[in-house]
């Protein structure tokens, strides 16, 4: 990691300290109340829940999101950080977005407890290569653009698409996620103070990272350090145990044997 430079928002660790954690919850409903067109009042309750998604059957797979919100009436707000491309990523999205939908009922429960599930992925890279726009919202609806059901929305998000300027209240969020030099984020701070204690948040597991960093050479120094011990004393054991047999074996030819 290189001084002027943060670790990037888009590492695992550093998106989940920053929008996964209660602590940091603010970062989180400030950046879906500039994606998501749902009432303002839907994030005064909103809490963050197991991210582990329960097995429907005895040899299901157990699968964990990056991220999982309730909001106050319970819908259920999915967000997913896709950095690799994968040729089988549409699907894993709808088992994601339908997995949600399923885990919400138990034995018994009426289908009318069903409450709405909004996955939100960032990707990266270029997913939809037949659509120009950044952000692209999908709902269930038949060929007449009536809606069959709101119960399941797929809000996908693609860094490359970008714009340099801005141009909506989402940009600003997307920009800091794309980011990479210190420069960047300094300008990103003076012109959006909200994005103020996630940059706060990066710059901390930045240095933690570069902590961990140094930890794990010295560590690593520590352990070829002690495994050069070794081999030399190994080498002076078998140089020892060479010299003996040596030794050995010129007593034996002076005695006249033979090997």
């Amino acid at each position: 990691m290189k001084k002027d430079n943060f670790v990037s928002p888009l590492q695992d660790f550093v998106f989940a300290e920053i929008f996964g954690e209660k602590r940091n919850i603010d970062n989180t409903k400030a950046f879906l109340k500039s994606l998501l067109d749902i009432p303002e009042d839907e994030y005064d309750g909103m809490v963050i829940e197991s991210p582990i998604l329960r097995k429907i059957f005895k040899q299901g797979k157990t699968s964990v999101v990056d991220i999982k919100l309730s909001t106050k009436s319970g819908k259920i707000i999915h967000v997913e950080l896709q950095v690799e491309k994968k040729t089988n990523l549409r699907d894993r999205i709808l088992y994601y977005a339908v997995r949600l939908i399923g885990d919400q009922l138990r034995w018994g429960d009426d289908y009318s407890k069903l409450h709405q599930v909004i996955s939100v992925v960032i990707c990266d890279h270029n997913l939809l290569w037949e659509e120009e726009n950044y952000i692209n919202e999908y709902q269930l609806r038949n060929k007449y653009s009536r809606a069959f059901t709101d119960k399941l929305k797929v809000v996908i998000i693609e860094l490359p698409k970008l714009p340099k300027e801005e141009d909506s209240p989402a940009w600003r969020w997307l920009q800091f996620l794309k980011s990479k030099k210190k420069e960047e984020f300094e300008m990103l701070k003076k012109k959006y103070p909200e994005l103020e204690k996630p940059i706060f948040c990066m710059r901390k597991m930045s240095m933690l990272e570069k902590w961990r960093d140094i930890r794990f050479h010295k560590n690593l120094w520590k352990a070829d350090e002690k495994a050069l011990r070794r081999q030399w004393q190994m080498d002076a054991r078998e140089e020892i145990m060479a010299d003996s047999k040596l030794e050995i074996a010129r007593n034996l030819q002076a005695k006249g044997s033979t090997f």
